[in-house]
């Protein structure tokens, strides 16, 4: 054993036919029980490496907690940018559904932040709000960031061909990802009903996305379990007139961790991008900002 390889062998070594005292065994056998206990609780580098990181969560908590999500205006040539920005239209078949996909890069005299954001919407909405009813795709664009908005299935220009496919959201949104922004984990912004998108898929595999930006989503009593545990920067919205999912979704929410104060738009109804723009558009550039590159 290793023990005997560096202890000398006259330690291992009696004469069977003398009789052993107790005392004797008890001398030896101490440094034996020191060496044993040393070596089983040698510490190694990984150990090491392990506690730290388990601490880093922590430290993250608190910068989010902190954080000024209002620190920074938006830039002064945001619009001259906002009008350069080019929307783009496709479609993709994804997960059981011809997926209706709006894309937007920064315009040439914008530096790209290599950032990827991707939009959901709520039960009344599709990728289109995000163009027509707050211009929350060409801005983001204009602040240097890869857009990504999409129709769920069964809402606006896609069609589900296989329902059958398509009924496990997590799974759908996933696939998403996999597919539209396969090198770059998105920050992804759920209003509303794509609250059931987003929360299977953080249940199952929160390591697709950097970072969260719920606006009253629902279905978060369902993350309660799990939201503890989980260390994606979150900012959390929410309308001030929006008193019922606006509020439970918020109450269920912090206790996410890394999730920031959270975030109430004054006189804002449910879908509080809508009656705040230029407020919505702030906090995601301030909290964006932060985020690592």
């Amino acid at each position: 054993s290793l023990l005997q390889e560096n202890i000398p062998g006259a330690l291992f070594k009696f004469p069977m036919n003398i009789p052993l005292n107790p005392k004797v065994l008890i001398v030896f056998a101490i440094p034996l029980l020191v060496l044993i206990y040393l070596f089983a609780n040698k510490p190694n580098s990984g150990t090491t490496d392990q506690m730290a990181s388990s601490q880093l969560p922590n430290q993250n908590s608190e910068m989010w907690h902190s954080l000024d999500l209002l620190s920074q205006s938006l830039p002064s040539n945001v619009e001259e940018s906002i009008k350069k920005v080019n929307i783009e239209q496709s479609e993709e078949n994804i997960g059981g559904a011809a997926t209706f996909i709006q894309r937007a890069e920064p315009p040439p005299d914008v530096s790209a932040t290599g950032k990827v954001v991707l939009l959901l919407h709520g039960a009344a909405f599709t990728s289109q709000t995000w163009v027509d009813m707050v211009p929350t795709i060409a801005t983001l664009a204009a602040l240097g960031h890869k857009v990504i908005a999409i129709d769920l299935p069964g809402f606006g220009k896609t069609k589900v061909y296989d329902k059958d496919a398509t009924q496990d959201k997590g799974s759908y949104l996933s696939k998403v990802i996999d597919i539209l922004t396969p090198n770059v984990k998105p920050i992804i912004i759920t209003p509303s009903m794509s609250g059931s998108f987003i929360i299977p898929l953080l249940e199952m595999a929160p390591e697709k996305i950097s970072a969260w930006v719920p606006v009253a989503p629902v279905d978060t009593d369902k993350g309660k379990g799990f939201f503890p545990q989980i260390n994606i920067p979150t900012m959390i919205v929410y309308g001030e007139l929006d008193a019922r999912l606006g509020v439970r979704s918020r109450d269920d929410l912090i206790l996410i961790k890394t999730s920031t104060k959270p975030q109430v738009l004054p006189g804002a109804k449910h879908p509080a991008y809508l009656d705040q723009p230029d407020l919505w558009h702030q906090l995601l550039f301030n909290f964006i900002s932060a985020l690592p590159a």
